[in-house]
Order: structure tokens, then C-alpha cells, then sequence
């Protein structure tokens, strides 16, 4: 037991012998306010103690020494490389951050799917050291604005971490980087919680005219909270629900929503990025618009009937029992003028797609009873007897040339006549649009495999061609296929 106490005695000794002289000069990277010490000040360090992890410097020009952990103090070294190592920091002396999103993480190099040393609680403040080149940050095909930065905590962590989540400030500025609480009377953030977002690429498919029902869900879209109490954003590969507690202006056009991995950027009036960090620490943003800039309201304005033109209608049997008298024209006129102005009213925008999505199964199921009021039965010589049904049922027979094609599904047998459903659920682009009517689908019964045509309503019968795999980009057929096999059908 003595030998142990010897041995501590010693050790302790050799740690603090320097306390007389110096072990060299150190760099401040963390400010220590209280002793009137700033980051970037060289400072003396005379001791340092691997037991309680800190060094024994003293003030510029004074005898006063005192501790101070070793993670706020750079290694010591002569006074001329300590002034080098100050000039390597000087760039971003006095300059720190607060992480506008939870969770952000600070990683161990500079690619944004290096190990995480460190993760930032929403508004925890570091140190920034240094800039540094790294990997960009991407966001789908999108380089996210920002570097990597060198940072330090509050804890001594070190690491790399990405600036677009970081709201950087001068501590010698008064309000010293503290997060400002969104006000009652900021209109922007009044902007934001009184508007209804969609996903940006909702105007892409009004602006193209083919509403692509795959693309869209009453659902998506994104709500900050602070009406209903939860913030939810909802798309095709995420659904995200959580409390709201309130939101944080981090920036000028930034909002952080409390306690949650949200954050609000304004990119327009009519256009804000939501950014969401997983709890795998990557960030993913997400884009959303007003439901007005889409154009949905305005195509469905210009789309659905008017009273007039239901009225001019012939009634379906079902609207026999609850037929009322045609209106004169000036009630017409003014049903016309009602339904404008219901158009205005603040419903939801799950409605407005709900009622989008309703149009396009209409115009598809027209576009569909176009051909199979042509026939509805077409004859071909070579492949067979083509049955269209009003209720969408098909039934082929006589195929037998076409089912070493690769073009029907090779499950079919020849004896047997294939059955399903065909719909019109695909669109055409370009030079196609004034060669063909659109595209034909026929989903065979007891089979995963569509088959789709290209097809032309012709005088006599139907025109099919078919279309090869991997012809079809975002519901769209925008090529023919460069050795199709083209089938006629008279009509019977």
C-alpha cells in the first residue's frame, strides 16, 4: 500500500512541476468571459493534469493562474507557433453558432455520411475553428447552400458540421446568437400558418396538362401545427407526425419548430422548404407550394362543368327521381356566379385533389368508352377477337400468334380466351400525340403483368401497338418502340 502511495505522489509531482515555469503558450478556443479571456488569445500554460483534465494557464500580463478544461485551450507550444496556430483560427475568432434544427449532427469528417461524434440539441451553441472543403451536401439531384464547418462544443467535441443548419453570430454582438421567439405579429409566420402547402411538383403536372393520378394523394402536403397541434408532413416515402410546441425565428427567413427535427425555410411568398433530420442525423428537405401557385384551383375552374352545362345534360336514371325544373337564365347565371365564388373559400387542399383526382378518373373512363363504343367488338385475322367492355372488361380469344411474342403474358394459354381489365391510365407526349389517340392498358386476371398499346381509333376498327418495357417515364410514353408490332382490328 505504501508503494502505491509513492508511486501516486510522484505522478502527481511530474504533472504540476511545470507550475513554476511554463510548458509553452496556448491558443483560447472557447471565450472565458469571466476572466475577461476571448478565443484566439495566446495565453501562458504552465501545468497540465491528465487526472482532472486540465491545464493551469495564467492571464497576459498578470500573475493570476487558474484551471481550465484542455479541450478549451489549444496544445501548448512555443509563443511563436502559438501565434501561427492563432492566425490559422483568426478568420472565425469570435464567431459561434446555434443549430436551428434537433438532432443536427456534427460528424467525424466532412461528408455527410461520416460517423456522427455529436449530435446538437435544437439552438446548443459551438464554437466555429475553421472552414474546411468537403463533400456536397445533395438533396435529391440539389447541392444544399452551405460548408463544412470545423466546430467545437461546449463539451470539447469535435468534429465537421454542414452550415445550413447553423445560424452563425458574433458574440460580441448583443444579442449574443439567443434564439428569437416567433412573434405574435410576424406576418410571416402568419403567412405560413394560414396557408395550405402542396408538393411543389403538383404544378408541374397542372402546368403539363396530364394529371398524373399516381403522382397524386389527397394526403400529402404540410402543416407546421399551430392550428391543429400537430405538425405532420406527409409525401410518398414519408409520414411525419409530432406535437407542435411552438416555433423560433432562427433567421431571416428561417423558422425552427420547438423541441422537433422541423425546420421552415421562406423561399417565396408562395414556396417554403421543410426540412426534417432523421434519427439516423441526415437531413432530407422537402419542397412545398400554396395551393393556389399549383394551379389546381384555377385548372378545375376552368374544367368542371358549369350549372349551365349540367343542366343541358341528359338525366341518368338514377336522377330521375330528384329531377328539378331546367333554372330560367338569370338563375343560371347566378348559380354560375355562386360556384366562382365558392371557389374562393379556405377549404382544404385535400379537398381540391380529391376533387382533381375525380376529374382525371372521369376524363380517363370517357377517354376509354370512346373506343369501346366503337365496337365494342374488334376482329383480327391473325390475333384473334378483342371484347371491350362498357364496365371496363375485356376478353381476348385467339391469340395463338402472339403468344410466343413476349408481348402477353407468357402464363396465358392459347385454348383459353385472357380476361381483365382495360383502362386508359398512361399519357402521350411529342410528335406521338398527332400519330395516336393514347394508350391502351390491359391487365390480364391471375397475372401481375400489364401490357400496354399505343392506340388509333381508325374509321374501320382499332389500331394497337405495342409498347416495350421501359417505354413509360412518369406515366408517360414519350417514344414508340423501335421495332413495334402493330395490330389491326376491324370492327365487328
Amino acid at each position: 500500500m505504501k508503494r502505491v502511495y509513492t508511486i501516486l505522489l510522484i505522478s502527481l509531482l511530474f504533472v504540476f512541476a511545470g507550475c513554476s515555469g511554463k510548458m509553452g503558450y496556448g491558443v483560447v478556443l472557447w471565450s472565458i468571459p469571466e476572466q475577461n479571456l476571448y478565443d484566439g488569445e495566446i495565453v501562458p500554460v504552465y501545468a497540465k493534469s491528465n487526472i482532472s483534465k486540465v491545464y493551469i494557464i495564467g492571464l497576459p500580463d498578470s500573475k493570476q493562474k487558474f484551471e481550465v478544461p484542455l479541450w478549451q485551450i489549444s496544445a501548448p507550444e512555443s509563443k511563436r507557433k502559438a501565434h501561427k496556430t492563432a492566425s490559422y483560427y483568426a478568420e472565425y475568432r469570435r464567431q459561434y453558432a446555434r443549430a436551428t434544427v434537433d438532432g443536427l449532427p456534427i460528424r467525424a469528417e466532412p461528408v455527410n455520411t461520416a460517423n456522427q461524434v455529436y449530435r446538437l440539441r435544437l439552438n446548443e451553441m459551438i464554437k466555429i475553428l475553421y472552414k474546411g472543403e468537403g463533400q456536397a451536401v445533395m438533396v435529391g439531384k440539389k447541392a444544399l447552400n452551405g460548408e463544412w464547418l470545423r466546430v467545437l462544443t461546449s463539451n470539447g467535441s469535435r468534429g465537421w458540421c454542414f452550415s445550413y443548419n447553423l445560424r452563425l453570430f458574433d458574440e460580441t454582438a448583443s444579442d449574443a446568437g439567443a434564439a428569437e421567439t416567433v412573434e405574435e405579429k410576424d406576418e410571416q409566420w402568419e403567412r405560413i400558418t394560414a396557408t395550405r402547402w402542396v408538393p411543389d411538383f403538383y404544378k408541374e403536372i397542372i402546368d403539363s396538362g396530364k394529371i398524373d393520378i399516381a403522382r397524386l394523394n389527397p394526403a400529402y402536403g404540410f402543416d407546421e401545427g399551430s392550428e391543429s397541434g400537430f405538425i405532420s408532413l406527409s409525401l410518398a416515402d414519408i409520414s411525419i407526425s409530432e406535437e407542435f410546441r411552438g416555433a423560433e425565428k432562427t433567421g431571416f427567413n428561417m423558422y425552427s419548430l420547438k423541441d422537433t427535427p422541423f425546420t421552415i425555410t421562406v423561399q417565396s411568398p408562395d414556396a417554403i422548404t421543410v426540412q426534417y433530420v432523421g434519427k439516423d442525423g441526415l437531413p432530407s428537405s422537402y419542397n412545398f407550394i400554396t395551393l393556389e401557385k399549383s394551379g389546381i384551383p384555377q385548372f378545375l375552374a376552368l374544367n368542371r362543368p358549369s350549372p349551365t352545362e349540367l343542366s343541358a345534360q341528359p338525366l341518368l336514371p338514377s336522377d330521375k327521381e330528384n329531377f328539378m325544373p331546367e333554372p330560367d337564365a338569370g338563375t343560371a347565371v347566378d348559380a354560375e356566379m355562386d360556384a366562382a365564388e365558392k371557389q374562393t373559400e379556405q377549404k382544404p387542399a385535400s379537398e381540391y385533389v380529391k376533387e382533381l383526382i375525380s376529374y382525371e378518373q372521369e376524363r380517363r373512363l370517357k377517354q376509354y368508352l370512346s373506343i369501346s363504343s366503337h365496337g365494342p367488338v374488334f376482329v383480327s385475322s391473325n390475333y384473334g377477337i378483342l371484347t371491350l367492355n362498357e364496365d371496363g372488361g375485356f376478353i381476348w380469344s385467339g391469340f395463338r400468334l402472339l403468344h410466343n411474342s413476349g408481348i402477353l403474358p407468357s402464363s396465358l394459354r392459347t385454348a383459353d380466351a385472357g380476361r381483365g381489365k382495360a383502362t386508359v391510365k398512361y399519357f402521350i407526349a411529342g410528335e406521338l400525340e398527332n400519330q395516336f389517340d393514347g394508350v391502351l392498358t390491359f391487365s390480364f386476371a391471375g397475372t401481375d403483368t400489364e401490357v400496354n398499346f399505343l392506340y388509333k381509333i381508325e374509321e374501320t376498327g382499332l389500331r394497337l401497338e405495342n409498347i416495350t418495357a421501359g417505354s413509360i417515364k412518369k406515366s408517360t410514353v414519350a417514344a414508340r418502340s423501335s421495332n413495334p408490332l402493330v395490330l389491326f382490328f376491324a370492327k365487328r
